[in-house]
């Protein structure tokens, strides 16, 4: 099997899809390739692969190629081409202070007005996430993880916010990814067990410093790994020029992936 192939061994096409949700299915394949690092930082899409490998067009594939630009997980380079983009300490700072932001607020908000079963599926869901670290199945924890989080924005039911915050979390994921040790996740378990139950005792404020402490901890274990790999991150002194965030500038480190 040539080396494009398997680059896009993921990828999979549906006869049956309904017309005008194939950009969605794209742009979702892809997206999970990326935070799965599957596709890492520096790869160079090829257009023409991915439409062979799905059997369609260039458009829903360029439309994909755009949702995920502006989630900032590709750089569309004129005349150059598509490639998925660098981690960015800078950027995932930002991101956890919007985290912090509006889950802070709806913890805090939860813990005085608790839907019924919220606090019996959030105990349920860390006792499942202690489950998983003992079997040491990072996989499971972190499918548990994005639904303990869920739980929490589901039970204010405000789609903006929760969008916001997905989108948020679409671009810490792959650094989570190669942050989550054993020794974090179980720290991150605790984290969890902590919100849970200041949102169930009604105590509000501290359960948003819970949860700061709790995604402030991604900080600096990104800043560890950045030490660890600077290659998978933009370089600091291609943050302090001019271009836009994101933009990808030293382009002798992209990885690209040859055509047949």
């Amino acid at each position: 099997m040539d080396t494009a192939e398997t680059t896009y061994s993921f990828l999979s096409g549906s006869a049956e899809m309904p017309r005008g949700s194939m950009a969605a299915r794209v742009a979702a394949q892809l997206r999970n390739a990326i935070i799965e690092l599957r596709l890492p930082p520096g790869t160079m899409l090829d257009k023409a692969q991915i439409c062979a490998r799905l059997g369609v067009s260039r458009s829903p594939v360029a439309e994909a190629f755009a949702r995920l630009e502006s989630e900032g997980l590709l750089d569309i380079l004129p005349q150059r081409g598509t490639v998925v983009s660098f981690l960015s300490l800078g950027a995932i700072k930002e991101y956890i202070f919007i985290r912090k932001a509006l889950e802070g607020e709806a913890v805090r908000t939860l813990a005085s007005h608790r839907p019924p079963g919220l606090i019996e599926r959030l105990e349920a869901n860390v006792q499942a996430q202690r489950e998983s670290a003992r079997n040491e199945d990072r996989q499971t924890f972190h499918r548990l993880d994005l639904e303990f989080h869920d739980e929490l924005l589901g039970a204010l039911d405000y789609r903006r916010m929760k969008a916001v915050v997905d989108t948020a979390r679409n671009n810490l994921d792959r650094a989570r990814q190669m942050t989550n040790t054993i020794r974090r996740i179980a720290v991150g378990i605790e984290e969890h067990a902590n919100i849970a139950a200041e949102i169930k005792v009604g105590k509000g404020d501290r359960a948003a410093r819970a949860m700061h402490v709790h995604l402030d901890g991604m900080i600096s274990e990104t800043e560890a790994l950045a030490d660890r790999h600077p290659e998978l991150f933009v370089s600091r002194a291609a943050s302090r020029g001019p271009a836009p965030s994101g933009v990808i500038r030293d382009l002798a480190t992209i990885r690209r992936v040859p055509s047949t």
